[in-house]
């Protein structure tokens, strides 16, 4: 249906870790709908909370992402392109949505909302590439339903949420984030995935607080628990690997530079020196 401007997700999360869904934006108006579980959105700089009777709407290249809160997660979503339509009607109601120039979240009347859930249902699971029209009658009526059964929800601005506790409450939370996933962390992406801030500014509170950026407080942390498991015995490239190191060397030289000891040194600390970890230290580049 891409020919069309017409493009459809439906689909179930079953954990609230799936992180999957960052910022980003794209060149059409897009629908939401939650019908399972909840979940964090971001609309350009605003936050809403998502769950029943609530439906999501972003206008062309605008920035938006979400974060699940609460799993079951199963929601339906249509990106469309409107001049694609080509229908006078449709034209009007977008204008009236989008006259605040800016996506929002409404909350649905209850009466009207498993009506906007049917037409998103059968956009998402019985489309066809050849029946287009039919399927912007059923985007036509949900706008509809928007602008005449909907009520738009207050969401928080990123530069009021952040300054609520001088980022204390944020800077708690991406810690908590980082003991809870340290080995699967490769990289800062998640700092904006996951919490919608910039990386720049989440640093800016790690060194305000810490006196060390993200990566460096990150690095120590998988230091730390590579050493706290050679010293229970586990082979050292094992351990290296477990903390999220895919370089053997890189890790070396980070053990040395933070602990002033060698891996081995640690592992004679605590015992025998397994012909392995003899091999795995003597064959590092330095």
């Amino acid at each position: 249906m891409e020919m069309y401007g017409l493009y459809t997700v439906h689909k179930v999360e079953t954990s609230a870790d799936s992180f999957s869904y960052p910022v980003h934006s794209h060149t059409s108006h897009e629908i939401l709908v939650v019908t399972k579980g909840r979940c964090g959105i971001v609309i350009g700089g605003t936050e809403y909370e998502l769950g029943a009777n609530d439906v999501a709407f972003m206008i062309e290249n605008e920035s938006h992402g979400l974060l699940i809160n609460e799993a079951p997660f199963e929601f339906f979503a249509v990106q469309f392109v409107p001049k694609a339509c080509k229908n006078a009607e449709l034209d009007n109601v977008l204008a009236d949505l989008c006259k605040s120039k800016s996506g929002a979240v409404l909350t649905v009347d209850s009466s009207i909302y498993p009506t906007v859930v049917s037409c998103m249902r059968r956009i998402c699971d019985e489309r066809s590439d050849t029946n287009a029209e039919m399927y912007f009658t059923y985007i036509k009526s949900i706008l509809y339903e928007l602008c005449n059964n909907a009520v738009r929800k207050d969401g928080i601005a990123f530069e009021h949420k952040g300054k609520k506790s001088g980022g204390t409450e944020l800077l708690n939370a991406v810690i908590d984030y980082i003991g809870d996933n340290l080995n699967m962390i490769s990289d800062l992406s998640f700092i904006e995935s996951v919490f919608h801030y910039s990386n720049s500014h989440v640093n800016r509170l790690f060194r305000d607080a810490l006196g060390i950026s993200v990566w460096q407080y990150i690095t120590v942390k998988k230091l730390d628990l590579a050493y706290n498991l050679i010293s229970e015995g586990c082979n050292i490239k094992a351990a290296a690997s477990r903390c999220g190191f895919g370089d053997y060397s890189v890790f070396y030289k980070s053990f040395v530079k933070h602990f002033g000891i060698s891996p081995s040194s640690v592992k004679i600390r605590s015992g025998p020196v397994s012909p392995t970890d003899t091999q795995e230290q003597s064959s590092t580049v330095f």
